[in-house]
């Protein structure tokens, strides 16, 4: 006689899911806080700032948050792989959202302010020596892309979409990435970028073609910083404006198009929730869950971006004079 096939513990889903949106909130807020200091450290050292913002203010706090809950990261935080073409797609996909990117970031340009332009440019980071700008822009295209697409579009969208519908998850991620660059003249393009980054997770489960995506990105505008792609002063005509937001547009439809072929099904929602501990079906964050090692390399990290935090202010204090 055949017995019936148990289902296997740690596939069951817990009886009753996160609060999506109270959670996802909760730990914007935590990112939120962390990140002016974020940027403070970035003073100190931009290459260290900058890889203490991914590690300590971006991944670390997502691992923490899914650990503390009772699940798995590799499900929850979409680490599964989706086979390479997904992954080529996507890295094609970002491509062509840098076009569209750049095309929308540059008529926000046009209406806001000139101070504001002056003000949140990004590109006086890459003013240092050789060496500075080379080490920025290999996290730039290799790390942030991996740290962030975790933390968006792993966690936060994750925990949208538990109560959300996915278009409804898929956009409020895209704001929230944008608002915590808390850049003005960035933010319409940083929504449109994540919008993109989102579908894409979404499509195949998975944040990798989104990271191949986001460093596409990235590495085109590591490319033009650094042989001075984008002279100061030279604003192209709204016409080439327009031409180059609609060629990015046709290319990302026809690309998500090959794209929607390469993953047919959209996992549901609830495929992110694994538990790590199935004895234990519940599921609200505890900090008991988070493993010792984890927990100190949490604790480790946010003292060292604190630290740098305090340098770069005292850098800043002393360059004011």
């Amino acid at each position: 006689m055949l017995r019936p096939v148990e289902p296997v513990a740690d596939e069951r889903p817990p009886a009753v899911p996160p609060a999506g949106t109270k959670s996802a909130l909760a730990f914007f807020a935590v990112l939120l806080a962390l990140f002016p200091f974020a940027l403070l450290a970035q003073w100190a050292s931009a290459p260290l700032g900058l890889a203490a913002t991914q590690l300590f203010a971006f991944l670390l706090p997502a691992v923490v948050a899914t650990v503390g809950s009772n699940l798995s990261p590799r499900a929850y935080l979409r680490l599964r792989a989706p086979g390479p073409a997904p992954v080529v797609l996507g890295a094609l996909a970002g491509g062509a959202a840098y076009l569209v990117a750049g095309a929308i970031m540059t008529a926000t340009q046009r209406v806001l302010p000139e101070s504001w332009v002056k003000l949140f440019d990004v590109a006086r980071i890459f003013e240092g020596p050789s060496w500075e700008r080379a080490a920025l822009s290999a996290l730039a295209v290799a790390v942030a892309p991996a740290c962030e697409e975790l933390t968006f579009r792993g966690y936060l969208q994750s925990t949208l979409a538990l109560r959300r519908r996915p278009v409804g998850a898929i956009a409020a991620g895209a704001v929230l990435f944008a608002a915590l660059h808390l850049d003005p003249v960035r933010f319409p393009a940083l929504v449109a970028l994540g919008l993109v980054f989102g579908w894409l997770t979404w499509r195949a489960g998975s944040i990798w073609p989104a990271v191949a995506a986001h460093a596409a990105n990235n590495g085109i505008a590591m490319i033009l910083l650094l042989t001075d792609g984008a002279p100061e002063g030279a604003a192209p005509p709204a016409g080439a404006v327009a031409a180059m937001l609609a060629f990015g547009v046709a290319s990302l439809a026809a690309l998500g198009l090959a794209y929607r072929a390469a993953t047919p099904r959209p996992p549901p929602a609830t495929d992110a929730l694994v538990l790590r501990d199935p004895a234990s079906p519940a599921i609200a964050w505890h900090p008991s869950r988070v493993p010792p090692p984890l927990a100190r390399a949490a604790v480790g990290g946010v003292a060292i971006l604190l630290l740098l935090a305090v340098a770069g202010l005292a850098a800043g204090v002393s360059h004011g004079r």
